[in-house]
């Protein structure tokens, strides 16, 4: 026999209690899975989380430890180099030092300039000469010392460079004549001073030999010489003390060649009983006691060299050396 189905109608409130029933059944197995679920959830973003904050904490950290050791560099560095700086600057300094003390030297002995003027021949000495040429220097000093004797110079100017006579002015030559007349060649009168003009010319035909002797204006020793026309002399008013300065030379060497006499000398200034470098005259260098040799001191002096025509023994040059 057919079993037939049956729709089974429900009402409300059968349907409920259904509902409610089955809700019953899987609340405690939805809790525990929802459960599950979120914690996992959780677990996933405090682990995202935390490792997040792991990973910026390390970083820092390294971050942190590599900042002090660059700083830890830096500084052994900085200290290596700031000492390394300061020898250096030591080093420049005392090159500095030794330059200046070099070049005041220089100075000092005048021998910054080491140009010779065209013309003028400089002779050289070859080592293997040196023992005759002492020998042959105390014969040439002999021969030539007397060259010196005609040279008096009052202005230091004609010390510092190199001049060929003939590039200087008539003025300046006109002082080296006037330093070799005799006393009894200058005429004095209270405070006027005179020299006649042919004595004068003939003591720059003695020192120079050049035949170009014309009567100028000249100042030496405090005393303008003023030239008269009328007198033909040179007069001068002395309204000023003449200074007790002189400039002193004391030979050092001779030399000669065919054309030429070559003496070097070491120059000095004497002033109130002192010796002093002609470019330093705020220092003495030592107490003038009466015939002081100038070549024991000759590293603190300078050195000058007269060259004189052999033929005619006139000057024709003075020149640093």
């Amino acid at each position: 026999m057919k079993k037939e189905n049956k729709e089974i109608n429900l009402t409300a409130k059968e349907k409920k209690k259904i509902k409610e029933s089955i809700y019953d059944e899987i609340k405690d197995d939805l809790t525990v899975e929802l459960s599950k679920t979120l914690i996992d959830e959780v677990n996933k973003q405090f682990n995202k989380d935390y490792k997040d904050e792991l990973k910026d904490k390390i970083s820092n950290e390294i971050s942190d430890d590599i900042k002090k050791n660059i700083r830890k560099e830096e500084n052994r560095l900085s200290q290596s180099k700031s000492l390394k700086i300061f020898r250096l600057y030591i080093y420049i300094l005392l090159l500095i030092a030794l330059f200046g003390f070099v070049i005041y030297k220089l100075y000092v002995t005048n021998n910054l300039n080491v140009i010779v003027p065209n013309n003028i021949p400089v002779p050289t000495v070859r080592t293997e000469e040196v023992t005759t040429t002492k020998k042959a220097d105390e014969d040439l000093v002999k021969k030539y010392s007397y060259l010196m004797k005609s040279i008096v110079i009052t202005d230091t100017a004609l010390l510092n460079d190199n001049y060929k006579l003939t590039d200087i002015t008539m003025s300046e030559r006109l002082k080296l004549a006037y330093n070799t007349l005799n006393k009894d060649k200058i005429s004095i009168e209270g405070s006027i001073y005179m020299v006649s003009s042919s004595d004068l010319k003939s003591s720059y035909d003695k020192l120079f030999n050049t035949n170009d002797y014309s009567a100028v204006d000249f100042t030496i020793n405090n005393l303008e010489y003023k030239y008269s026309t009328k007198t033909d002399a040179f007069i001068a008013i002395n309204n000023k003390e003449t200074n007790g300065d002189n400039i002193v030379f004391e030979i050092d060497s001779i030399i000669e060649d065919e054309t030429y006499v070559y003496v070097e000398v070491i120059t000095a200034l004497k002033k109130n009983d002192y010796i002093y470098n002609i470019n330093n005259q705020e220092s003495s260098i030592v107490k003038d006691k009466g015939n002081i040799s100038l070549s024991k001191y000759k590293t603190n002096l300078t050195k000058n060299r007269f060259v004189f025509e052999k033929e005619k023994g006139t000057l024709y040059a003075i020149l640093k050396v």
